[in-house]
């Protein structure tokens, strides 16, 4: 049995352990971690490699250049909506994977019919995965390339999907878009992929856009701040889709592929570590509070206990605080929506004054027809503005990620206030398991048109001889579009600023369904009596031996 044989072994056996821990003395907190390392550890055929990063960042179009075909779909708005992965097979096929567990094999060229809004909106057609084969992969059969939903697109479960999928990966490569520098919402994406996989290149995508000296200064800005963030030097790397792709391809497959897929089971058990790190340093930290509380006179606990958890971690103090900070962001939140629609009214009345000019002289008929002609049409155009606003729409997600890194930042304050307490009465540092919370999704609002007359006016249609009234009805047509764009943009903004409110909302029970569940577990280690000192210390070393054995 090789060596790395032997590590992964020895880690199954130590999350084994762990898992027996976290029952036994209700480490509740940890079952995400533990769940996802090990999920991890039973899917040992593939070493998954995740493209990830912000939407437009050209994700897609990298994995269709590097294996040489059209496989996903791309465009200017958001496409893909669920997972697809691709690996080597001896032919070319593709098969869909459904939420209900079923499995369909499919043509290569229907995969846009599963993967992207458009062929399937809100991913109606419940697809889990998509996996494709190809022979171009022969060189690397050991890695399976994933493509990722983008994170920022809140009208799909696009950036939930994602994050989902971070616990599984085994490599990552991050985009960044040469057209903007690394942006703070990039830098908080990458410490949440860095908690489970140490594997990870940064691809600099969309090149040709830009001349050598702003691609040297991309490269070396971006270098500067992840060394900066994280103490270490990742990879970077160049890319372009559509100039010299040949040629990034062998350098992307000779400099990162290669080496991962050649030390296959090396890179699998050094990531398995990496993500087992994090998770036994937090468990650790949870059996010392409970040996140190084990320490004390029973008459003791209950004091301590107080002192711990003070007034500050109090439920109704932290529900008064988060009341508060959900309020403020609430007050501005309609204006901010409809200030944002509102900045696209000019555009879109130009657009629909410009069609109906063309539209209007082919509809025939009497007034009646012409109404239900004119209606059909402006229903068509402006849900057809309207949605391409919604699919690239970003206000949302900038609103609600707002709300997000202040409640993650009320977490981290919560956590260190907790630790700090810890420390001051115990006389030990804690590794609290990190909490976040994430946004949900977002279903888009519906558009409405009106009739054409309020009244039943166009009903007497014979009262009104189109070759007398045309040019009086192409008026009035023509005014009420400047009505329905405006009409719609105030119904758009308060049915997205209804779903925001929602969303905050639920922003602000997971956070508070956090931290009452971290108080709760505290409290029960600080009171409950989990077992005596010395058994206490002996599942403390089991676990440290058993990991110190892999590092």
């Amino acid at each position: 049995m090789t060596i790395d044989k032997q590590r992964l072994i020895k880690s199954q056996e130590l999350l084994q352990d762990i898992q027996s821990v976290c029952g036994d003395f209700g480490l509740h907190s940890l079952k995400k971690t533990v769940n996802s390392v090990n999920n991890f550890a039973e899917q040992n055929q593939y070493i998954d490699i995740a493209v990830l990063g912000q939407f437009k960042a050209g994700k897609s179009s990298f994995l269709n250049s590097f294996v040489n075909k059209a496989i996903l779909p791309v465009g200017d708005i958001p496409v893909t909506s669920v997972i697809s992965r691709i690996r080597f097979g001896l032919e070319e096929k593709a098969t869909v994977t459904f939420l209900d567990g079923s499995s369909q094999q499919i043509p290569v060229d229907t995969i846009a019919h599963y993967v992207s809004e458009s062929g399937n909106p809100e991913n109606i057609k419940n697809v889990l995965l998509l996996d494709i084969e190809t022979p171009i992969l022969s060189n690397i059969q050991a890695i399976r390339l994933v493509d990722t939903p983008g994170i920022g697109s809140v009208w799909k479960r696009n950036t939930e999907t994602t994050t989902q999928w971070f616990p599984e990966t085994g490599g990552v490569l991050f985009l960044i878009s040469a057209e903007k520098p690394i942006s703070e919402n990039e830098l908080q994406l990458l410490k949440e992929i860095y908690l489970y996989s140490p594997e990870i290149s940064i691809v600099i995508s969309k090149i040709d856009l830009f001349p050598e000296e702003h691609l040297q200064q991309i490269e070396r800005f971006t270098a500067d701040v992840l060394n900066r963030t994280f103490g270490i030097e990742f990879p970077i790397i160049r890319y372009s889709a559509y100039t010299n792709s040949k040629m990034h391809n062998a350098r992307m497959q000779q400099e990162i592929f290669l080496p991962l897929a050649m030390n296959r089971d090396k890179t699998y058990a050094k990531v398995m570590q990496h993500k087992m790190g994090s998770l036994v340093n937090t468990c650790l930290s949870y059996l010392e509070i409970s040996y140190q509380a084990s320490l004390q006179k029973e008459s003791q606990k209950s004091k301590l206990k107080d002192i711990i958890l003070d007034e500050h971690l109090n439920s109704q103090f932290i529900r008064r605080e988060l009341l508060l900070i959900i309020g403020s962001y609430k007050e501005n939140t309609r204006a901010n929506v409809h200030a944002y629609l509102d900045s696209f009214q000019h555009d879109i009345l130009e657009k629909l004054l410009k069609d109906y000019e063309s539209a209007f002289p082919r509809w025939k008929g009497s007034l009646y027809s012409l109404s239900r002609q004119y209606e059909s049409w402006l229903d068509q155009s402006l849900n057809s503005e309207l949605k391409e606003i919604m699919l690239k729409e970003e206000k949302s997600y900038d609103l609600l990620n707002s709300v997000k890194k202040h409640l993650s930042f009320y977490l981290k304050s919560f956590r260190e206030r907790l630790s700090n307490n810890l420390e001051q009465v115990l006389g030990i540092q804690v590794n609290l398991e990190q909490l976040e919370v994430t946004v949900g999704e977002l279903k888009k609002p519906d558009i409405s048109i009106s009739r054409s007359f309020d009244s039943h006016l166009d009903m007497f249609w014979f009262l009104f001889p189109m070759f007398i009234f045309s040019k009086v009805f192409h008026r009035y047509f023509s005014k009420q579009i400047a009505f329905e764009i405006e009409k719609n943009i105030h119904r758009l903004t308060s049915g997205l600023t209804k779903k925001i409110y929602k969303e905050i909302d639920n922003l602000m029970v997971q956070a508070l369904t956090y931290m009452n569940e971290e108080i709760h577990m505290i409290e029960s280690l600080l009171s409950e009596n989990k077992g005596d000192s010395k058994y206490i210390l002996e599942r403390i070393d089991n676990i440290a031996n058993r990991f110190r054995e892999l590092s």
